[in-house]
């Protein structure tokens, strides 16, 4: 919709988020607001400009969480005593459960990522082992975590545009807001890790998913047989993976094959030991299979590495 009514902009802003207070900071107390709106199940992300420098006092948020973005220009956010000052680098992440209030300077037309609370306390327990969600007021986009973030939205965003929701899949869907999700609580970190984890390190499933694949990676293993054994769902799992390691459950295990094979070549008698039965002891079957892999991974055949 798009509005140069304060009053309709108003009124609208609080239907899509909470009751709040509008007020334009120029002589005209006028805005051009443009807004767009997107929204599946638990997640949804806004495309809003005031197009005026306007001050916003919300009631409080309580049952969700905001990512706020600046595409260009400047806003600020005031918490108690604290401020953030925002910019295309810089997203300001309001309190659920303080009194806060923003500014938003004309010409800095806003993406926000909008999250349902239970949904995201979901996640950090899968993630963290912990439900407890403390976010900062401010998320930085400019490093690694931010950035990842930043296309999760991307690839959430392309998908509810291109396909109507009874097209895509439910799995598909859930599998990529629970994908930004991770990625916002990761770009929140260390305040979003309760739990203790600090922001080089991985959360609690993925430290405990490699270390099942380590023990047993000689064995025949599934999917399902993973994720039963760590206690959660199939989505969860490789939600969590392909959040932290960019991997899918058997390709990170397919690599942990691999680099304890390359380990056991590199230490072997060629003599009285084989590529196929290291091979074979590694949990790979084909041979030929097992080859170009380890070829791709290591830059050399397995028959190069024995020889050393």
């Amino acid at each position: 919709m798009a509005t140069t009514d304060v009053d309709e902009a108003h009124q609208k802003i609080a239907e899509l988020f909470c009751s709040h207070e509008l007020a334009p900071r120029t002589r005209t107390a006028s805005v051009d607001m443009k807004l767009r709106s997107l929204h599946r199940g638990d997640v949804g992300i806004e495309f809003l400009d005031y197009g005026a420098d306007v001050r916003i006092e919300p009631e409080g948020l309580q049952d969700f969480h905001l990512v706020q973005i600046p595409l260009a220009g400047h806003a600020s956010m005031q918490v108690g005593s604290n401020t953030v000052e925002s910019s295309p680098r810089l997203a300001t992440v309001p309190p659920i459960d303080r009194p806060f209030s923003m500014s938003w300077d004309s010409g800095s037309p806003h993406l926000i990522v909008y999250v349902r609370r239970l949904a995201l306390a979901r996640v950090a327990r899968q993630l963290y082992g912990e439900s407890a969600v403390e976010l900062g007021y401010g998320m930085d986009l400019g490093g690694a975590a931010g950035r990842a973030f930043l296309r999760s939205v991307v690839e959430l965003h392309d998908d509810m545009v291109s396909q109507p929701q009874s097209a895509a899949p439910a799995f598909v869907q859930g599998l990529l807001a629970d994908s930004m999700m991770s990625r916002l609580l990761m770009a929140m970190e260390p305040a979003a890790a309760v739990g203790g984890a600090d922001a080089e390190s991985e959360s609690r499933l993925v430290r405990e998913c490699r270390e099942l694949l380590e023990r047993h990676a000689a064995e025949e293993l599934s999917v399902p047989d993973i994720a039963e054994c760590l206690g959660v769902s199939v989505r969860t799992l490789q939600t969590a993976l392909r959040a932290e390691t960019g991997a899918t459950p058997l390709e990170l295990l397919r690599s942990i094959r691999l680099d304890r094979a390359r380990e056991m070549l590199l230490e072997a008698d060629p003599r009285s030991q084989s590529v196929t039965a290291i091979a074979e002891v590694c949990g790979f079957t084909h041979q030929g299979r097992f080859s170009a892999q380890y070829l791709k991974e290591f830059g050399e055949l397995p028959s190069e590495s024995l020889r050393r």
